[in-house]
């Protein structure tokens, strides 16, 4: 049985407030601890910005090296930390692993207040631990979030980055 280790957390806070049907983000802070044997991932502190993540542009977020084959896995788990009016934030998010191959990892429904539909079926990476070669990649991140009704909500996403074997 494989042994699972936590390999890196991002603890990636996502504190989004919404006004009507605008979005304005305040900023992503995320750290990264390394508890698995031969995978690295730095920086160690991340720094992003939710509206530009929230427009669908790619953010290089860190750098992840891998020295033996790995599967790993992301995983979202969204708080609403308060909300007012009748909002509903749907958001999803994209992780891509860049080097000498590259790995794409969608996680529809990452940020969920109300109503969120998506294809049943097991996203490697996602819902499945994936497994990546051995080398350096970029971790890039973007995402899509939409906001229906009127309101305002604050969201915490952690984003969790687990490794097996």
């Amino acid at each position: 049985m494989k042994s699972l280790f936590l390999a890196a957390v991002l603890a990636a806070v996502i504190l989004i407030i919404i006004a009507g049907m605008g979005m304005v983000g305040s900023g992503i802070r995320g750290v990264a601890k390394i508890s698995a044997e031969g995978v690295e991932m730095e920086p160690a502190e991340l720094q992003l910005d939710v509206a530009e993540l929230c427009s669908g542009t790619e953010v290089r977020a860190a750098a992840v090296k891998a020295e033996k084959p790995v599967e790993i896995q992301f995983m979202a788990e969204a708080k609403t930390r308060a909300a007012g009016g009748n909002i509903s934030v749907v958001g999803g998010l994209r992780a891509r692993l860049v080097g000498e191959r590259e790995y794409t990892i969608d996680m529809p429904c990452a940020v969920a207040t109300g109503p969120c539909y998506r294809i049943m079926v097991v996203i490697p990476g996602y819902d499945a631990p994936l497994e990546i070669a051995p080398g350096r990649y970029d971790l890039l991140l973007s995402g899509t979030c939409t906001a229906d009704g009127e309101g305002w909500a604050e969201i915490e996403v952690n984003i969790v980055l687990k490794a097996r074997r």
